[in-house]
């Protein structure tokens, strides 16, 4: 559907819904992702065509149904996604091998590539409040009050959250922390 199908007055309706729920659909979509923010940009995008589809019916719901409808739709974009996408994922780690430069340093590789992957599985295994908040900090660089606002949490939760993880991270991961240097503060 494109803006000229839309009536007018619906199109200022559908702007102001992607002006008031964006955002908090990004972060979700950020989550549902685990931080690939173009794909979480592009199933915001989509979730808001198919609702300019939809918009005579979402129109006369509430604010709530709408952000309902909305998570919803964003969910089974994301689930269609992976599904497509299983079979090139599953391909990924074959087609980097054959592009890794022939004079690495194996070692160091292998230190780093173990590194992450228990780096990752201590942060996959976590509650899923602070596995979103740990991804919106590290992978998406979002400052605390960012991450307050996309979760609606007060910062200081936000915090607390990232100074338990920082720990889970230093117990499982050692001297190998790559976020030991990561002193910000809550402000950040």
């Amino acid at each position: 559907m494109t803006n000229e199908e839309i009536p007018r007055g619906h199109a200022q309706e559908l702007a102001s819904c992607f002006a008031t729920h964006a955002k908090v659909l990004f972060g979700y979509a950020c989550f549902l992702t685990r931080g690939d923010r173009t794909l979480a940009d592009d199933l915001v995008q989509d979730t808001f065509m198919a609702a300019a589809g939809q918009w005579s019916t979402l129109r006369c719901r509430n604010e709530a149904q709408r952000l309902g409808w909305l998570r919803t739709t964003i969910g089974n974009l994301a689930i269609s996604v992976f599904r497509r996408n299983e079979a090139f994922r599953d391909r990924l780690a074959d087609l980097e091998a054959l592009y890794r430069p022939p004079e690495a340093d194996t070692h160091a590789e292998a230190a780093s590539a173990i590194t992450l992957e228990r780096c990752w599985q201590t942060i996959q295994a976590l509650p899923p409040q602070q596995h979103a908040i740990a991804v919106m900090r590290w992978l998406l660089g979002m400052k605390n009050s960012e991450i307050a606002a996309n979760l609606g949490i007060a910062e200081g939760t936000v915090a607390a959250h990232l100074s338990t993880v920082r720990g889970k991270l230093r117990a499982s991961l050692g001297p190998y922390d790559p976020f030991s240097g990561d002193k910000r503060g809550a402000s950040s």
